[in-house]
């Protein structure tokens, strides 16, 4: 399963970012890896990290282009203090995102081990959404549904095969004459295994302000600022595994129509359907199925073939057809170097 990125980020200074990366790889490895794709670099501390480069043909009406690009570089810092205190923080590039490095997480997680219970507090990843794919490109939940990566308090519970939380975070999209912390994101979720050849995993979660989102916000309006009341969103998805076969599907949707801005009127929501298979031989291949209303895009579908080179690395090749709401066209082909470390 590939990677799902995170765009977006309210920027940092370039100088501050690679000085954290530079007095990061200055520290000597002196410990073995610990755990697939991480290595302790001192003890109780550990880093791993993530490298995709691509290529692409895009064809559309209009004519076609080529590209390539660092993708992704993504650099993952963990730090445990005590056995219920920890610190986990990560460095971002993305040359299609903010193209440049930008601190994409950093919190602190308070949790015992023998205890469900868990407290979170910075700036994270919030959990509206999935997001699972098993292709190369993002699918339009995420594109939609992504939001912006606050400073955050986050309260949960964990013990298998459950997971529910709730989050308060200060958002962009703020009530007129308001200026407040008043973004709640709530979610729940369960995975697990029947044996071990049925999988599966269920889960919804709902934001109490959708606006604040990566992608309606750079639809929304201009200036991100003030809307006369919040409208909710909601997501609800399922995974179930069958052996080598992974089905995967996700539904994201605005709660109403919005009542001011740019999206006035509109509700958008979005759905991704993907069907997976792994190959006895080191391949994959992942089929999609997805569409969206008051969200630019009608119709997506495609197919990503993908080969282990390693353990940890793999190129893959992805065709994706899209349909936008204007019936303009588009047909793209990408080529993928990962390697994760």
């Amino acid at each position: 399963m590939f990677s799902t990125k995170y765009i977006d980020m309210r920027k940092l200074k370039n100088s501050i970012s690679l000085a954290c990366v530079a007095m990061l790889l200055a520290v000597p490895v002196t410990a073995a890896e610990s755990g697939a794709g991480k290595i302790e670099i001192v003890k109780g501390v550990t880093v791993s990290g993530l490298v995709e480069v691509e290529g692409s043909y895009v064809d559309t009406e209009d004519g076609s282009s080529t590209d390539l690009s660092l993708a992704t570089f993504e650099l993952d810092l963990d730090a445990k203090v005590t056995d219920w205190l920890r610190a986990h923080a990560v460095l971002l590039y993305e040359e299609d995102g903010d193209d440049e490095l930008i601190v994409d997480e950093a919190y602190i997680r308070m949790k015992k081990e023998e205890m469900p219970f868990f407290a979170e507090a910075g700036r994270m990843t919030q959990a509206f959404g999935n997001f699972a794919t098993g292709m190369i490109s993002d699918p339009l939940t995420l594109e939609l549904g992504e939001t912006k990566h606050h400073a955050t308090l986050r309260v949960g519970y964990e013990a298998d095969p459950f997971t529910a939380s709730v989050a308060l975070m200060k958002g962009d999209v703020q009530k007129i004459g308001n200026d407040d912390s008043n973004t709640i994101v709530a979610s729940i979720s369960a995975a697990g295994e029947v044996n071990e050849s049925i999988r599966y995993g269920l889960g919804a979660s709902y934001i109490s302000n959708i606006a604040d989102t990566d992608g309606l916000q750079e639809s929304y309006d201009s200036s991100f600022g003030e809307t006369s009341d919040f409208v909710g969103g909601y997501s609800i998805y399922g995974i179930a595994g069958f052996g080598s076969f992974e089905i995967r599907a996700e539904y994201l949707a605005a709660a109403g129509e919005f009542s001011d801005g740019d999206m006035a009127g509109l509700k958008p929501q979005a759905y991704n359907f993907e069907i997976g298979y792994d190959l006895q031989l080191p391949m994959r291949f992942a089929l999609r199925y997805a569409g969206a209303e008051d969200f630019g895009v009608e119709e997506q579908y495609g197919a990503t073939f993908a080969y282990d080179l390693a353990e940890q690395a793999t190129v893959a090749l992805e065709y994706l057809h899209q349909k936008n709401d204007d019936l303009a066209k588009s047909d793209m082909v990408t080529l993928q170097l990962a390697m994760e470390f």
